[in-house]
């Protein structure tokens, strides 16, 4: 059990990591966008975006970004991707647990929405009001902001809105233990998903499964969260894959499954840790807990026990200091509201008896130095300004060179590791390129030049040397073949090979290539039939698809047993043409085909007459065959025969 605990925990690592590289990947792609990007609005959009990716896993990231998009939204006055930014800065602190900073800015979102009238953002700043009422267990104060967000929402016709809505009330109705209610909800969302949303199928699932699991309908809660856990692991959803996975964990538990329990638990709670999202973490723990409990593992539970108790307290304790901490903000805004407002009130009834009694003795001078004053004042208030702008712009100016500089500095390090790459490439080349002509090419003429020794200093005989010649025939096409082949390989490696496409006939290239290798088939007594249709004209480079055809139909004569047939055919698929190489010889196997296609190294085997081949030929056809946009493969049966395939472009004349 040990060793299934250490596998679980080590192929959920990877998984993690899969999925951390992938969004890391994703983000810099935005963010190499953002950086060649000179429209301000697109790269708010871009930041906006590259946080919605780290939302989950990474929110202090998420924030970061947001706020930067949120200064330059600000200063363009864009007010719609304000609260764009506004929204988003809210739920990272929601996701780390600041419910203090999530109200502040969730409230922020809320005043410009109001003050520009915008219903997408009313909507949407409601709606994220009801998920953090929900996460403070205040279920009936989210199912009323739910319900302000599914008005907006209908009054816009968001109909993706519209079903997020649908998902957070049925959760909402869920942890208030009304399922019933919760699976119209649900139902609702998933009619609206199916058609027009589909990205919310997997939260969809989620609850379905949580939902039917609380009604004790097992079979469907493991059919949903099943469901749910194969959406969440296509989206690279943490979050949800750690849910399902605990969903799963209680449907094991109630059938007393303990071993897919405990599989499923370690999933979910290293799925958990990763997230660091704490209702899942506590749901994780406590279910280990119970899992080992059951197993009479009661030392490793009790830690477990011990965990979820702590961190759900101080969960509760962190919750409740920042609705006290909010409280007393809120408290403390209102009190010096209150005794500003009456510090002016007071300020202004002095300052009314003053200037009454001001204006009673010296009246005219008070008015001139009043006006004075004033003038003096706003000119060194403008002075002030001016240069607090001027000092302000060359600020920017320096921070704009300094990311050019950056930027200027990237550039140059991504163009010297593209060209050692390249470099490591052709060394690459040309060691297989050398390690090849000195294994393959050395031996036949090698072979070769011993029996021309023999053949010039008359030590054999007529009647062995007339048997001797189509060995020598044999080893010279060998030869021929294999420097054919090795002279496509080194151009199609060294990048050199160009590419002229047109219109041509299979028939008449097939044909063709029969003609020329008809003297070998011959030999073996084979018969080759060409049933490709008169008029099968594709759209490819002619010369590579005559190399791929004359390697095919060689390879076929190899490996076909004497009196066997090979026989050349076509068939269209969709937009393509398919043309097959079928012989009836020794066949493949499974672990052989493997090899064939591979692009490190080389394979061959001897043929039926114990033919030679360089491994090169295959190779090539499948270089050739993918650089004009189609597919290559085979199928065989050992003792049988072998099928060699490839696609191309159908064209009509």
């Amino acid at each position: 059990m040990l060793n299934l605990k250490y596998i679980l925990t080590l192929l959920l690592f990877l998984q993690v990591i899969s999925i951390a590289y992938s969004q890391n990947k994703e983000v810099d792609s935005i963010l190499g966008k953002y950086n060649k990007c000179k429209v301000d609005s697109t790269k708010i959009d871009l930041l906006i975006a590259a946080a919605d990716i780290y939302l989950n896993t990474d929110p202090a990231n998420a924030i970061f970004y947001c706020k930067t998009a949120l200064k330059s939204a600000q200063e363009i006055h864009d007010s719609i991707r304000e609260q764009n930014a506004l929204l988003t800065i809210g739920l990272g602190y929601e996701v780390i647990g600041d419910i203090n900073n999530a109200f502040s800015y969730f409230n922020d979102c809320n005043k410009v929405a109001k003050k520009y009238n915008d219903i997408a953002g009313l909507a949407a700043t409601n709606m994220s009001l009801g998920v953090l009422y929900s996460d403070l267990s205040n279920q009936q104060l989210a199912l009323d902001y739910y319900t302000s967000a599914l008005e907006y929402y209908t009054k816009s016709k968001n109909i993706k809105g519209i079903c997020k809505c649908y998902i957070n009330m049925s959760d909402a109705l869920y942890h208030s233990n009304q399922s019933d209610k919760a699976l119209d909800y649900l139902n609702k969302a998933k009619e609206i998903s199916q058609k027009y949303d589909y990205n919310t199928l997997p939260y969809v699932y989620t609850n379905f499964g949580e939902v039917y699991f609380q009604k004790k309908d097992l079979k469907l809660a493991k059919e949903y969260a099943t469901k749910g856990l194969t959406f969440a692991e296509k989206g690279s959803n943490l979050y949800l894959l750690s849910s399902n996975y605990l969903t799963l964990t209680n449907i094991y538990l109630a059938q007393n499954d303990l071993r897919n329990a405990e599989i499923c638990v370690r999933k979910g709670f290293e799925l958990a840790k990763e997230t660091d999202i704490k209702d899942v973490l506590i749901d994780a723990y406590n279910l280990l807990s119970q899992v080992l409990n059951k197993q009479n593992k009661f030392e490793e539970a009790l830690n477990y026990k011990t965990l979820y108790i702590s961190t759900k307290d101080s969960v509760q304790s962190e919750l409740n200091n920042n609705l006290l901490q909010a409280y007393e903000t809120e408290k403390k805004d209102m009190e010096l509201a209150v005794l500003k407002a009456s510090e002016i009130q007071k300020d202004a009834e002095l300052k009314k008896q003053h200037l009454i009694s001001v204006i009673i003795l010296i009246t005219l001078f008070l008015v001139l130095f009043i006006l004075g004053y004033t003038f003096y004042s706003r000119s060194k208030l403008r002075k002030v300004n001016y240069e607090l702008e001027k000092a302000n712009k060359d600020i920017n100016i320096k921070q704009k060179e300094i990311v050019l500089q950056n930027n200027e500095l990237k550039a140059n390090n991504e163009k010297i590791t593209q060209q050692s790459h390249h470099i490591e490439e052709l060394n690459n080349t040309k060691d297989r390129l050398f390690a090849i002509i000195s294994h393959d090419l050395r031996s036949p003429l090698n072979n070769l030049r011993k029996i021309l020794n023999l053949l010039n200093t008359g030590k054999l005989t007529q009647e062995r040397s007339q048997s001797v010649f189509p060995m020598l025939d044999k080893s010279l096409n060998t030869v021929s073949s294999f420097l054919d082949n090795l002279l496509e390989w080194s151009k199609n490696q060294l990048k050199g090979e160009e590419i002229v496409c047109s219109v041509f006939d299979m028939n008449s290239l097939v044909k063709s290539e029969l003609e020329l290798l008809e003297n070998q088939a011959t030999e073996k007594q084979i018969i080759l039939v060409n049933q490709v249709p008169i008029g099968t004209n594709v759209f490819a480079d002619k010369n590579m698809i005559d190399l791929v055809v004359r390697n095919l139909i060689s390879n076929a004569i190899k490996f076909c047993l004497s009196n066997g047939n090979i026989t050349i055919y076509s068939k269209q698929i969709g937009n393509n043409v398919e043309i097959s190489v079928q012989d009836e010889g020794v066949g493949i196997s499974p672990e052989n085909i493997q090899k064939i296609f591979q692009d490190k190294g080389k394979f061959t085997t001897l043929g039926t007459n114990n033919e030679m081949g360089t491994g090169l030929g295959l190779l090539l056809c499948k270089n050739f065959i993918e650089k004009l946009n189609g597919q290559i493969g085979v199928e065989s049966q050992e003792n049988v025969g072998s099928r060699f395939w490839f696609t191309l472009p159908s064209a009509s004349l």
